[in-house]
């Protein structure tokens, strides 16, 4: 089947997102480096004699649980210059016991059995271990939390709470979350052309500490994770660029609201199959749809645990509608990011700084893309006709060479997920 200038400029834009959110994901040395020191956290642990701490089960949560961690940013400023990891601490023994006591024996703990340079820093819920002599550098935020009054299931299932310096103890549910989007992730779109999505999924041991997942799994992409990783990545440098950092959209907001996208992208596509990028387009278009308001407050829950509201900064007095302000601005800049291929720069270099300014992505990217994709396809971010063929020609008779009505006959390469 022939394909227009168009429609391969959108494939090769399709190919370039979903390629770049394997290029920003976490490499393997650096996996497995987190992976390496998440499993000391368990060895300090066992060497208390606290009661509090007896039996503790610790596990991952957050992006690296969720599989949708990335790279941080060189020479960023601080927090976005660190690969963010996340550790939960389940305690079977802390029923009745207050949030301060448990945060403080957690606290004694890791400054008394760890071995970093920089000092254990406290957080509003827990602490932060900083590995600084790594490159890139990383840290690990540790979190305590025992089952709600009612939960008898062990090793962190089911509905907990953690400990807040400022509140007391706060509902958290981070393994009935993580399955949640595991299901959803599993939901495959009705793809154009009859492409399958492949899925894998592993089950995790029971033991005193809960693994990793494999990296095999974590860098397996599929459009949902792809698409929060790109989100991630724009955030950060739109934080960056905007001196937004402290303000910008967390995480978990942007991952709970883009899956709850996703859903309805597939539920639709069962109607009018899609191409993976039309997905993509389509989950960010819809990401503020799914912010709850009610009574003046915002709302983006746990589907797990309505009693969690990741957007509960959002309704802090005086310093709430900074938030939102942020979020509603990030998200204008984010959907015309994703969308930066499908536009028609005047010149590489000039479509190659868009991509940088938005994404981090330097040029060198930029050709491997151009190098792989069929010779033929109108490049990402050029106008219709500017091919690798017509680029060719053009640098042998010394002049452009537009691409016209140059048509290809090649079907897209194969697309991640």
């Amino acid at each position: 089947m022939l394909m227009s200038n168009e429609q391969t400029k959108r494939s090769s834009w399709e190919y370039f997102l979903l390629r770049a959110a394997r290029d920003i994901s976490l490499s393997e040395a650096q996996y497995e480096k987190i992976n390496d020191r998440y499993s000391q956290l368990e060895k300090v642990l066992s060497a208390s004699d606290n009661p509090l701490l007896a039996e503790a089960h610790i596990f991952v949560q957050g992006s690296m649980r969720l599989k949708t961690t990335i790279k941080p940013i060189t020479g960023a400023p601080a927090d976005l210059d660190t690969i963010d990891a996340d550790a939960i601490i389940w305690l079977p023994h802390a029923q009745g016991a207050g949030a301060q006591e448990v945060l403080e024996a957690i606290e004694e703990r890791f400054k008394e059995g760890s071995r970093v340079q920089e000092e254990i820093k406290q957080l509003r819920r827990g602490i932060r271990i900083v590995y600084a002599d790594e490159n890139p550098g990383f840290h690990i935020d540790v979190t305590p939390a025992r089952a709600i009054a009612g939960n008898g299931e062990g090793n962190g299932e089911g509905k907990l709470e953690v400990p807040d310096r400022v509140t007391g103890w706060k509902a958290s549910s981070p393994i009935p979350y993580s399955n949640w989007l595991q299901v959803a992730s599993a939901q495959e779109i009705s793809l154009e052309e009859s492409l399958v999505i492949a899925k894998s999924q592993r089950m995790l041991d029971a033991a005193t500490q809960a693994p990793l997942p494999q990296y095999e799994d974590y860098i397996d992409q599929d459009p949902l994770r792809a698409t929060i990783k790109l989100l991630k990545r724009h955030r950060d440098e739109w934080a960056i660029k905007t001196k937004s950092a402290d303000t910008r959209p967390i995480s978990a907001v942007i991952t709970t609201l883009a899956t709850h996208a996703y859903l309805d992208v597939v539920k639709e596509s069962k109607s009018k199959p899609l191409s993976p990028l039309d997905a993509i387009l389509e989950i960010v278009r819809r990401i503020p749809l799914h912010i709850v308001y009610r009574g003046g407050d915002c709302f983006v829950c746990n589907p797990a645990d309505n009693g969690e509201n990741f957007a509960e900064k959002w309704n802090r007095p005086g310093e709430g509608q900074g938030y939102r302000q942020a979020f509603a601005t990030w998200h204008a800049d984010a959907s015309a990011s994703v969308s930066l291929g499908l536009e028609s720069f005047e010149s590489a270099d000039t479509f190659a700084e868009a991509v940088k300014k938005n994404f981090g992505i330097a040029p060198a990217f930029i050709t491997a893309v151009n190098n792989e994709i069929p010779a033929n396809w109108t490049m990402p971010g050029r106008p219709a006709g500017t091919t690798r063929n017509a680029a060719s020609m053009g640098a042998l008779f010394g002049g452009a060479s537009g691409g016209g009505n140059s048509q290809s006959s090649v079907k897209p390469v194969g697309r991640l997920g």
